[in-house]
This record gives structure tokens, sequence and C-alpha cells, in this order.
């Protein structure tokens, strides 16, 4: 057997082979939304992402050229998932409050799948919003419209938004929620986030509080306290 080869003949440089190019670019981007979760992109290294994806640094190379160009991979990879998501359970139920709670199965669905997937929504944008030489995740979405705005719009049409609420309002609400959502998947309250969408589903469903039982007369708060 001759110098530089193997049982399997000569060792191959380039690109990994394309039966696990594929899997291993996965690990990597989960890696990386790992890594830079943890850190923040200016505090990670590709090193960094190299260890947590069981790889090389030098092996990254073969799928990105920088770590701008990585984050922004991560970043495009993550919102392409989320939005596949929302157009499935979300946008395909009939009824604003079906769709509502279709919301909150997309985080239920991505948080199990990997909770580092849900966190990364709201850091890509972040760090993009500090850091000039990456691309902005949202730019990548063309003039699609923003699903809450369009939840809503359709539900005024629909007249399924109670009569005095403000559409700006309602948009501006779920806006936060889901800020809040994709917060706390990084969070120390990871362990209450299944949970915490169950309640939220009760909340949607108006099942959140028991009935408050009715006092002696049968007039609501009629046994508060100082009432009589």
């Amino acid at each position: 057997m001759g110098a530089g080869t193997s049982d399997q003949g000569p060792r191959r440089r380039g690109r990994p082979p394309a039966q696990s190019s594929e899997d291993t670019r996965e690990r990597v981007l989960r890696a990386a939304r790992v890594c830079f979760g943890r850190a923040g992109y200016a505090r990670t290294s590709m090193a960094d992402i190299a260890a947590e994806a069981g790889i090389t640094p030098r092996a990254i190379y073969h799928y990105v050229d920088s770590k701008a160009e990585l984050f922004s991979a991560a970043a495009q990879a993550a919102y392409c998932r989320f939005s596949e998501e929302i157009t499935t359970r979300v946008f395909g139920c009939s009824d604003t409050r079906g769709r509502l709670k279709g919301f909150v199965d997309v985080f239920r669905a991505l948080y199990q799948e990997d909770p580092s997937l849900v966190a990364f929504i709201n850091l890509a944008v972040f760090e993009a919003d500090r850091n000039p030489e990456l691309t902005h995740p949202l730019a990548r979405q063309g003039q699609l419209p923003n699903p809450n705005e369009l939840l809503v719009a359709q539900a005024v049409e629909r007249r399924e938004l109670a009569q005095g609420i403000d559409p700006a309002g309602a948009v501006a609400l779920l806006d936060v929620f889901g800020a809040g959502l994709t917060l706390v998947a990084a969070g120390e309250r990871g362990g209450d986030y299944l949970a915490m969408l169950n309640v939220i589903e009760h909340l949607i469903d108006g099942t959140l509080l028991a009935d408050r039982p009715a006092g002696p007369s049968g007039a609501d708060g009629a046994d508060r306290p100082g009432s009589d």
C-alpha cells in the first residue's frame, strides 16, 4: 500500500460527500444558533461553532465564507422554518380564534423541535440591527405582509374582532406576544415554556378564569368585602 492511500483509496480534499453534506450543514446551522444565542454575534468565533457542531473550523468554510454569512444563513433558515409553520398552522385555519391558537401551536411545535430555533428568531433581528455587516432577516421577506397585520385585517373584514377593539392595538399586542415568546425560549424559564403556551390557549378560549360565584343576591360582586 503506497503512501497517502488507504483501503478506501486516496483521501479527497474539498467538499464533503453529497450524502453527508446536507446533514453537516444542518448541524452547523444549529450550532451557530446555539453559540450565537449563548454569547452573541461579536463574542462567538467560528471555532466555537465548529466545536459545537463536532467538526473542524476549517470544515465550516465548505459551507460559508465568513461568520457574517453563517449568521445570515442561520437566520434565514430559522425564518423560513417559522414562515412554513405559520402558513400551515395559522393561515390554514378559517377563523380568527383558530388562527390565534395556531400561532401558539407554531411556537409549541418549533420549541419541541429545537428551542434554539425559537430563541434565534428574536436574536437575529437584534444582532442585525447592531451589526451593519449582517443581512437583516426581514429584508429577505420582500413585500410579504406582516402575518400579525394580515391576521387582524382579515379578522376585521370578517367582523370577528369585537366592537371597539382598535386594530392597530391588536397588531401591537400580537407583536409583543411573539417577541416575548422568543425571548422566554432562550431564558431561564424554559422549563415552563410549554405550560405557558397551554395557559395562553386557555386565555384565547376564554377558559383561563373560573366563573365567579354569585353573591347571596345573585348579583356579581355582592359578596365582595366591603360591599354590604
